[in-house]
């Protein structure tokens, strides 16, 4: 846990957006900032003989403004249009993803990811100007099915923690030149998202996903800690786990045509005060949401600034997401060790994973066409090979456009009936 540095950069080239009720700046700062640290940022300004109604604030993250900001903002910060300000004293914790933080401090304040400018798996850990800007849209037209559609919201009860708030600084330069490659377009700006505390029902306590494959220093599995707490055999244990993951990823799918990436990091799993799996909460939207290709009258309300950054797929190809994000990146590694250590023999894992999304179908028989149209039981699935990427196709070379995962041959899926 550390505190983070804090800049002010001017509206020339930053911009700032933001969902309803924190539609300007100032309501943002008022939420997230004591009233003495926004003194002290605009005295910062003052003092230079800036004015701070011209400036936007925002974290930086301390490896990003040493190894990146300084080097390639050099202008902007010698003229002042990027002015260092004093920390604003929160003590931030990094989560998984390394550069998104939880502010431990204020636990009802904002997480706020940040651009890093480091080669992590497919692509540099950037954010793009345009869709840095559109993420509080997405937040409010993804919330506003959420909030429309009894089952995700009462049934489901599924948390989703909104980017509500957003600043996207342009490089004055490199902005401009479309040959230039696309890391260096998204070197500086916050995205502030919704934490999860107050989220909470009392007892409920929540894990990301990818806990549930650590295994201790003796090599005892996390989740079978979990099962012995929760007093429930392994196979309902594992039953209620699929049935609080499962049910609203698959009714984004079938009924909006809609996918996020249910990875380790950005799903969270929701447990009660037995530590019995019941719900779900899913975070990164305007990176990681998807939408399909073929036109559903359900799009029809996405309004148009987000229609324009959401990525689209193929019919065939959004199961990917949940396919290599839930099933291949998650379940693959934990049916064999709930085999191992809970008795539960991996067919038997894949067999309750597949009855929850036969579950699903069955309670919306309307939805049939779409179950077909998203098959999520086709006898093979597509391979998606990150590591092609590296050794094939990009290796470490620049270039103008953000990479997508190399696709080669398939591999059977082991929710198809054998």
């Amino acid at each position: 846990p550390a505190t983070l540095p804090w800049i002010a950069v001017s509206t020339e080239i930053a911009g700032y957006r933001g969902v309803r009720l924190l539609a300007t700046p100032e309501h943002l700062y008022a939420r997230e900032l004591d009233a003495s640290t926004r003194e002290s940022f605009a005295a910062a300004l003052r003092a230079r003989g800036l004015d701070p109604a011209r400036y936007l604030y925002l974290p930086v993250h301390p490896w990003q403004w040493d190894e990146v900001v300084l080097p390639l903002f050099g202008p902007a910060v010698a003229r002042g249009a990027i002015v260092p300000l004093p920390t604003d004293g929160d003590v931030r914790l990094p989560q998984q993803s390394i550069r998104t933080f939880l502010n431990t401090s204020r636990p009802d304040r904002h997480t706020v990811k940040l651009p890093l400018a480091v080669l992590n798996t497919l692509v540099w850990r950037g954010l793009p100007t345009e869709r840095t800007l559109a993420a509080p849209a997405v937040t409010a037209w993804v919330h506003g099915l959420r909030d429309s559609d009894p089952f995700l919201r009462d049934e489901c009860g599924v948390i989703l923690l909104g980017e509500v708030a957003s600043v996207a600084v342009e490089h004055p330069l490199y902005d401009g030149l479309p040959e230039v490659p696309y890391q260096y377009k998204e070197l500086l700006g916050a995205i502030w998202r919704e934490p999860l505390t107050g989220r909470l029902a009392p007892g409920e306590r929540a894990r990301t996903l990818a806990s549930l494959l650590h295994t201790d220093p003796e090599g005892r599995a996390f989740t079978a800690e979990l099962v012995d707490r929760s007093g429930l055999s392994p196979a309902v244990w594992l039953q209620r786990l699929f049935a609080a993951m499962l049910p609203p990823l698959l009714h984004f799918l079938y009924r909006y045509g809609t996918v996020f990436s249910p990875h380790g990091e950005n799903a969270i799993v929701v447990f009660d005060d037995h530590d019995i799996p019941v719900r779900l909460a899913i975070k990164d939207f305007v990176d990681d949401v998807n939408v399909s290709a073929q036109p559903l009258p359900e799009h029809d309300s996405m309004p148009d600034d987000v229609r324009e950054v959401l990525l689209t797929e193929p019919p065939a190809f959004l199961t990917q997401f949940i396919h290599s994000g839930l099933f291949v990146g998650v379940f693959r590694y934990l049916a064999p060790l709930c085999e191992e250590q809970l008795g539960v023999p991996e067919n038997d894992f894949w067999s309750l994973v597949r009855a929850e999304i036969l579950r699903h179908q069955a309670r919306f028989p309307e939805l049939k066409e779409r179950y077909e149209t998203f098959d999520l039981l086709t006898p093979r699935i597509e391979r998606l090979c990150l590591n092609r990427n590296r050794l094939h196709l990009d290796g470490y070379r620049d270039r103008p456009n953000r990479p997508h995962a190399a696709v080669h041959g398939t591999v059977p899926n082991p929710l198809h009936p054998s």
